[in-house]
């Protein structure tokens, strides 16, 4: 557990990703970009070039939460701040070998 002197040091990387007419904001605690979560079977790398962009702190990310409409949280104080905010609910965060994730689809327009 990481000690609240840490944890307000601590920040988290952002980017966006494009595909055709949508774009997804990926957030990641830093601290677990490069970690290999494993249970069980079930591997996944969060990969360093995948998760690498801007470094930013909880304004700034709160800023990002409310502006972007698809988004994608890796662990625990990302998915907090999200939660806070309102956007997700407990019942969809799940968790691997420890991490949280939350992905958050805002829907603004009708369809």
């Amino acid at each position: 557990m990481l000690d609240r002197q840490l944890a307000e040091e601590l920040g988290f990387i952002i980017n966006v990703k494009a595909s055709g007419d949508y774009k997804v904001l990926n957030v990641i605690d830093e601290e677990l970009v490069g970690r290999r979560l494993v249970e069980g079977d079930f591997s996944l790398y969060l990969d360093p070039r995948y998760f690498s962009g801007e470094r930013v702190y909880e304004t700034q990310l709160r800023d990002l939460l409310l502006n972007n409409s698809i988004i994608n949280l890796v662990g625990k104080r990302s998915v907090d701040v999200a939660l806070r905010m309102g956007f997700g609910a407990k019942d969809a965060v799940r968790v691997i070998d420890g991490v949280s994730f939350l992905i958050i689809y805002k829907f603004i327009d009708n369809y």
